[in-house]
């Protein structure tokens, strides 16, 4: 049963934004290329869905995809953990294409594509740390010590896995995903007399896991030395994608193509809240939105019945109930 659905990043949403305001090319392009490799990255780690909806008993099983919790000074992050009486599964999962080769003397995972090497992080040590962090996670908050396995799943249909390893270790710890329900039906073997946690643990881990997962969120003006400058201001036409939208009475009207609407400043106002702050005040408003008059600014902020703090002079607005991301 799934207790956490996978969402698509804060980070990626915030990217799309970002170059649709942005009017340089270079910078664009080398948007474009990360947003790419993430969308690869979020699109690998849903797969596995198809698989774990035919898991056996899969009613007594929690899922949680995409956990992010805090330990010690830092985060670790999950990408599917499977939690149910007897045993904890990690999945770590990473859509990589091309020939593979996991280094079992240095440690190191190496991809061959198109005549070019690339070292990656080894995703085996990766989840093992996992696995040791989760462990101190389940100790700190007093639950039952229990069984954590581990694996690594390649979701590409295009990688071909190779390795030095003769003892077969990475054999065990690195599958396709094809090979995923196999594996888990061999731990549910393996597992089969023991039970560990009772239901109301198993409730209690998942709901707490829960309650602590942090999303990852990034500044990514300040990420990819973008200055305020370079942003597109105004409100975007949802026609035409322009930002020749001009403030009329009662409703928006775009300029270049026709298109009207009464609620098109709200996503402007989101998108302000992505990139630059979650607050926002009357002059930030007009000088975003590409408003002259401070009265229908106001009457723009107050219509849609956002928190907010101070006097009417310096009154500053709560964005963040406007955002329909995860945060």
């Amino acid at each position: 049963m799934i207790k956490k659905v996978r969402l698509k990043p804060i980070y990626m949403n915030k990217i799309q934004l970002l170059m649709s305001r942005l009017e340089d090319a270079l910078v664009k392009q080398s948007l474009e290329i990360e947003l790419s490799k993430m969308t690869a990255g979020f699109r690998g780690e849903d797969s596995i869905n198809y698989f774990l909806n035919m898991l056996p008993n899969k009613k007594e099983c929690h899922v949680l995809h995409d956990l992010r919790i805090p330990h010690e000074s830092t985060f670790f992050q999950i990408d599917t953990l499977i939690l149910n009486h007897a045993y904890i599964l990690i999945i770590e999962v990473k859509n990589i294409s091309g020939n593979l080769f996991f280094d079992h003397t240095f440690n190191q995972l190496l991809r061959t594509k198109n005549g070019i090497e690339e070292p990656f992080q080894d995703p085996i040590a990766q989840v093992e740390r996992q696995k040791y962090q989760l462990e101190h996670w389940l100790s700190k908050n007093k639950f039952p010590s229990v069984p954590i396995e581990t694996l690594v799943v390649m979701t590409h249909s295009q990688s071909v896995l190779k390795t030095n390893d003769m003892s077969s270790r990475i054999s065990k710890k690195v599958i396709h995903s094809v090979q995923l329900l196999d594996r888990i039906r061999h731990l549910q073997r393996k597992y089969k007399q023991h039970v560990i946690v009772s239901g109301d643990v198993m409730n209690k881990i998942t709901r707490r896991l829960i309650k602590e997962h942090t999303p990852r969120d990034v500044d990514v003006m300040e990420r990819y030395k973008i200055s305020k400058e370079m942003i597109i201001k105004g409100v975007q036409c949802e026609g035409c994608l322009g930002f020749e939208m001009i403030k009329g009475h009662g409703s928006w009207r775009c300029s270049k193509c026709g298109h009207t609407s009464k609620k098109a400043h709200i996503k402007a106002l989101k998108d302000y809240s992505m990139l630059y702050h979650s607050t926002i005040n009357n002059q930030q408003a007009r000088d975003f939105l590409l408003v002259n008059s401070i009265s229908i600014a106001s009457k723009l902020l107050v219509s849609m019945n956002l928190p907010y703090t101070g006097t009417f002079k310096d009154r500053k607005y709560d964005l963040r109930t406007l955002l329909d991301v995860e945060s």
